[in-house]
């Protein structure tokens, strides 16, 4: 029984310390973002350029400038863009609240994920970067009409 209780003094500060904010600070609870980072592999070991590199513009896709795009699929009135990008989730969320050609309609980080909702170009977007190694993210993004209902992802409930 104490060592049930022990795993649970231990655990709830460190699931505690995991949650993220939306407070528009970008910095997530505790400020131990970065150093929670680093404890991933290094990029070096990940492979951030294994798939091949498309080339598809997208309306309405504001990227980070070195983002490699590897997949655009359309589905209707969605697109669907999967692409990896040097820069951690953290980073990501800074690279669109410092964007004055975007209208950032809301923006939360659990510290290895980030998901951003944006209009820009007359179309809205929905991005998910998820860290992938220690200065590497996947990014996912989802554009479509600039509309409510747009059939666009939620953000995950906490």
């Amino acid at each position: 029984m104490r060592l049930r209780i022990l795993a649970v003094v231990v655990t709830v500060p460190l699931l505690l310390a995991s949650c993220g904010t939306d407070s528009g600070s970008g910095q997530p609870a505790g400020g131990r973002g970065a150093d929670m980072l680093a404890n991933l592999p290094s990029c070096d070991r990940v492979p951030l350029d294994a798939d091949a590199e498309v080339d598809s513009p997208v309306t309405g896709l504001l990227l980070p400038e070195d983002a490699r795009v590897t997949s655009v699929v359309e589905q209707g009135a969605l697109t669907t863009v999967e692409a990896t990008v040097r820069m951690t989730p953290l980073d990501v969320r800074a690279h669109y609240e410092q964007r004055g050609d975007i209208d950032l309609l809301r923006a939360e980080d659990e510290i290895f994920e980030t998901e951003v909702l944006m209009r820009a170009q007359q179309r809205r977007t929905y991005l998910r970067a998820t860290a992938l190694c220690a200065d590497g993210t996947t990014l996912t993004a989802v554009v479509g009409p600039d509309s409510d209902d747009a059939g666009l992802p939620e953000f995950q409930s906490r």
